[in-house]
């Protein structure tokens, strides 16, 4: 069996954590594009990737 990494998001401004498609919460348009808000695997805190 095969196993893929998720595609990454950014990093968690805090820890600087790698966030992926997998830690998502929260995603949604708007004017200047695409939100995403992800909970992060190492700190746990809700964060905006960047």
């Amino acid at each position: 069996m095969s196993t893929t990494n998720p595609p990454s998001l950014g990093t968690c401004p805090f820890c600087h954590a790698e966030i992926t498609t997998i830690d998502v919460i929260l995603e949604y348009e708007t004017d200047s594009g695409l939100a995403v808000y992800a909970e992060c695997p190492e700190c746990q805190d809700v964060v905006n990737p960047q």
